[in-house]
């Protein structure tokens, strides 16, 4: 049994890790925003933007486990729309969840996972941080941030025994796709451009993995000794990261250009 916690559990791929993990009979606290009704799910409500709340909140798992095993960094949100057209309130407020929020909750647990004698951090990126997705901008940038922090940071806790990963996952069927939150406005410079993108993004999201199948892959991480610095889930989104890998960088962003920038549309 081991004692795991998840940020950003009230829905998506976060809802379908606490539940399967509480199913495998692990102890699983549910950080959120709003509070949980999930059976055997303990629900602590806390902002990732809110230092001082998870501090608190991780310290309270600790005094009544005794320890803690896992770290799941998964809150997060996505904005569509041009760089030019965004809002620097949003562009902020988006990097202050999404990579912000990672470094809080880190922050806050790293003490006391050291005190455990050791733990796994888990950082959910996405594929999207290896290719920058047009009309994305932010989400891959927020993403990005996260694998560079994950690579740091699995060097500075090395003596610990604290092993770091980031997960990069491909298209997942959850609530994301309409929580994203949209450009007031886009300009006549790329409306037809960010319309027809994100249209190709919502179709490939509806018929993306199931997200217990993304749940199990993650608690096969956690059941393992030892963890790679990165977990790409999804057959073909591998082969996507290992085309970037390999394929000149050029190439590679005009072959995502050809998927979802439509640079000729007019």
């Amino acid at each position: 049994m081991k004692v795991i916690v998840v940020t950003g559990a009230s829905s998506g791929i976060g809802l379908a890790m606490t539940q399967y993990f509480c199913q495998k009979g692990h102890h699983v606290y549910g950080i959120s925003r709003t509070k949980m009704y999930e059976k055997n799910v303990r629900s602590i409500q806390a902002d990732v933007t809110d230092y001082k709340q998870l501090k608190q909140a991780y310290e309270d798992i600790y005094e009544v486990e005794g320890k803690i095993d896992v770290l799941i960094n998964n809150a997060g949100m996505g904005i569509s729309g041009s760089v030019e057209d965004t809002s620097y309130e949003d562009a902020a407020y988006l990097m202050n969840v999404n990579f912000m929020g990672v470094f809080n909750s880190t922050k806050a647990m790293i003490p006391l996972l050291r005190k455990s004698g050791g733990g796994k951090i888990l950082n959910m990126s996405s594929v999207a941080a290896r290719l920058g997705i047009p009309f994305q901008a932010f989400y891959s940038s927020s993403k990005a941030a996260i694998n560079a922090f994950s690579e740091a940071l699995n060097i500075e806790l090395h003596p610990f025994k604290i092993q770091v990963c980031s997960i990069m996952p491909g298209d997942i069927k959850t609530g994301f796709t309409k929580n994203r939150k949209k450009n007031e406005v886009d300009s006549v410079f790329y409306k037809k451009r960010v319309d027809k993108s994100v249209s190709v993004m919502e179709e490939d999201e509806r018929n993306g993995m199931d997200p217990e199948y993304a749940a199990k892959v993650v608690l096969k991480l956690i059941e393992r000794k030892r963890i790679p610095l990165y977990k790409t889930i999804g057959f073909k989104y591998k082969i996507f990261v290992l085309l970037h890998k390999f394929l000149p960088a050029k190439l590679a962003n005009n072959v995502v250009g050809m998927i979802y920038g439509f640079k000729k549309e007019k």
